[in-house]
């Protein structure tokens, strides 16, 4: 723990006192005023702002749009694609809704047809390309969720609506009979509470919104490691940026969306703390470069969250992330740019899409203190194999890397050493990773995981395995 919620006396937190936390929730509060962003310089002192993303809708089949009641509704008629717990809920939302009911109604033959997708969930892909051709435009991330999380049977694949009932604990997966949902018992006990939170999660944000988007890492003034349970990273600091605090519920949503947020710097912060870094220990660290290899746009939305190191970790004055990637490139921000965190400088360089060995032999290469490929799927994508030798640096530099499976994260390990020329040390066999995301993404593949028994949600950073060169 950094500081304590409490404020008003002289004690101390973690070697701050009451008045720094104080100093810290007008901050944050200031931020939020602000519209929860971030400012961050570039190399010639231009100002740019980070954040703020707005709102985005999504659709869950268990969740009224009128009024957000999460239950078990009923189809509308016209398309049976969305539910509705009352008639005045589609009166309501009917506005919103018309163009595509009309469309999807006709593509399935009007009321006499069968659900779009009866026995078919696939058919998704061709929907949705006749809509998005009719409408003249992408759909939105709701029009997605409708046509690739249908109501559906999540066994025998029947969109019979009379027939099917919602899991009651979750309401996020339905069923046509009894069998089906004992022979989906084994599985779907791994994922109910998950994708509970899941549609909780998004009930709270739409009614609440989220209020911790202004949160930043308050300052250690000591050398601290991350407590064993993610939340516990956060939730001795929250209450005073919480409206009610009393709302359990709620704060512990707005829990899950921290650690979505900073699963990617706590979990290379922990594999530092496991296996140091090119220099040492980070007891003693004033200087770090990392590289985040297979980097996306998300990676850059979401910086300021890398200041969970400079909070962490007192000494540090400089810290340095090279993002390298196919993805990654292309926003408004200049490639180099810095934000200042504490006592130190956080500078984030965004290399133009390569691969990491294109990376490793140019002129601009910065020797890293650690290596990490987040989610990465090496086993997926042959772009990585080219690379993978470069990314084990024989500079003593480890290598993190994760995975949503843990049998893929195995597999990774394996295709890394046979695509590596070095001889490695494994310090961290695939393993859950304590500082995974606990806010979940249902899979659009969802339908077909079943016949291999995997969960339909995901969890960023889900699994972790750190390597070193001998």
């Amino acid at each position: 723990m950094c500081y304590s919620s409490k404020t008003g006396d002289s004690s101390e937190w973690g070697g701050r006192h009451s008045r720094d936390m104080e100093d810290w929730v007008q901050e944050c509060l200031r931020r939020r005023k602000n519209g929860d962003k971030v400012e961050v310089s570039g190399s010639k002192g231009q100002v740019f702002q980070l954040g703020g993303q707005q709102f985005q809708p999504r659709h869950f089949f268990g969740l009224c749009p009128g009024c957000l009641k999460i239950g078990e509704h009923s189809a509308c008629s016209g398309c049976l694609m969305i539910s509705y717990c009352s008639r005045d809920c589609q009166k309501k939302d009917w506005k919103s809704h018309k163009t595509l009911c009309k469309l999807l109604g006709k593509l399935r033959g009007g009321n006499g047809g069968q659900h779009l997708f009866h026995k078919d969930p696939e058919a998704h892909i061709k929907v949705s390309m006749a809509v998005k051709e009719v409408i003249g435009r992408p759909l939105t991330q709701y029009e997605s969720d409708l046509l690739v999380h249908a109501r559906i049977c999540i066994v025998c694949l029947s969109g019979d609506q009379a027939k099917l009932q919602n899991c009651p604990g979750c309401h996020c997966v339905a069923y046509c009979s009894e069998d089906c949902r004992e022979e989906d018992q084994e599985l779907h006990q791994t994922v109910c509470q998950t994708l509970h939170e899941c549609i909780t999660d998004y009930m709270f944000e739409a009614k609440k919104g989220h209020e911790l988007k202004c949160y930043l890492p308050p300052p250690c003034k000591a050398l601290t490691n991350l407590p064993n349970s993610f939340e516990k990273v956060f939730e001795n600091d929250i209450s005073p940026l919480l409206s009610d605090k009393e709302d359990k519920e709620y704060k512990a949503s707005e829990l899950r969306r921290l650690t979505f947020q900073y699963t990617c710097p706590a979990t290379v912060l922990h594999a530092a703390f496991v296996a140091g870094t090119r220099s040492g220990s980070l007891a003693e660290a004033t200087s770090l470069v990392i590289h985040l290899v297979g980097a996306r746009q998300v990676e850059i939305e979401q910086a300021p969250a890398w200041t969970l190191f400079s909070a962490r970790l007192p000494k540090l004055k400089s810290l340095t992330l090279v993002l390298v990637g196919p993805e990654v490139g292309g926003s408004d921000l200049p490639s180099n740019f810095t934000m200042q965190s504490n006592n130190a400088v956080v500078k984030f360089v965004v290399e133009k899409p390569c691969g990491y060995q294109q990376y490793a032999k140019s002129k601009t290469y910065l020797e890293p203190d650690l290596v990490a490929a987040l989610n990465c799927g090496f086993i997926f994508y042959t772009s990585w194999d080219s690379s993978l030798d470069s990314m084990v640096r024989k500079s003593g530099a480890p290598l993190v890397f994760t995975e949503y499976y843990e049998a893929d994260c195995q597999m990774n390990l394996e295709k890394l050493e046979k695509n590596t020329k070095k001889n490695i040390s494994v310090l961290m066999e695939p393993t859950a990773n304590p500082f995974c995301s606990r806010f979940a993404a249902r899979i659009p593949a969802g339908f077909g995981l079943r016949k291999f028994k995997r969960k339909n949600v995901l969890m960023s950073n889900d699994f972790i395995c750190i390597v070193k060169a001998d």
